[in-house]
């Protein structure tokens, strides 16, 4: 990986405007988070308290949904975080990562209260909970001086870290609505006993891959050439 000096003559000029609104959706992201967290955990109830609320499974795959949304939408219209317009722009990887662990954070949480936690979930969780982390305190403690530019592999890891999540979320709601519609309306009340955990799988099969690439683009973090920036 490649890290150059932060220097002023690189850094983008939008207009201040777009800048201010990719600021606001940055900080948007952030707040929407515990709304996420809140939802998930009211939601995911365990069978002796209700179970699961497809209702607000829905809302929170929605609420997600919008909030990953987001960090697209900050990019295109105020660009990148050192855009010279966006005071917040530092915030931007923060934002991402506030909302992929704290949504997994509380996923994780309400497998564990209703005993469904199984390894093939709670190994890639816990590979992109760790990863994030390390590289937060990694990059706060020596990477502050230098600009890490987004890379292919950087950007997959972010974008299927969020879909992955996403599906999770809408795993629910979603299984019993794709169900129902090959079951037909004669079979409704067989569909929501046998429920089949299609959407679950392909959550869980994308948030493996988000979890190979967190090891990949964490070890190539790792392995760059700092001393290096100082000549650049």
């Amino acid at each position: 990986m490649t890290i150059s000096k932060k220097t002023d003559d690189t850094i983008d000029n939008p207009k201040a405007a777009g800048g201010a609104f990719a600021d606001a959706l940055t900080l948007l992201r952030i707040l929407i988070t515990p709304l996420v967290v809140f939802l998930v955990w009211k939601g995911w109830q365990p069978v002796d308290a209700g179970g699961i609320d497809l209702g607000l499974t829905l809302l929170a795959s929605a609420v997600f949904a919008i909030a990953a949304l987001t960090d697209i939408f900050d990019d295109f219209l105020g660009g990148n975080e050192r855009s010279a317009h966006r005071r917040f722009g530092y915030l931007d990887d923060i934002a991402d990562t506030v909302l992929v662990v704290g949504t997994l954070s509380a996923l994780l949480f309400v497998l564990h209260r209703a005993n469904l936690m199984t390894w093939v979930f709670f190994i890639p969780a816990a590979i992109i909970i760790g990863r994030e982390i390390l590289v937060g305190l990694f990059k706060g403690f020596e990477l502050s001086r230098y600009y890490v530019p987004d890379t292919l592999l950087s950007n997959l890891k972010s974008g299927t870290s969020m879909l992955g999540s996403c599906l999770l979320l809408a795993s629910p709601w979603l299984q019993a609505w794709i169900d129902r519609m090959k079951a037909g309306e004669d079979k409704v009340a067989e569909v929501f006993a046998t429920s089949s955990p299609g959407v679950w799988i392909a959550g869980m099969a994308i948030l493996w891959i988000a979890a190979i690439l967190s090891i990949i683009t964490a070890i190539g973090l790792f392995r760059s050439d700092f001393s290096a920036a100082n000549d650049v």
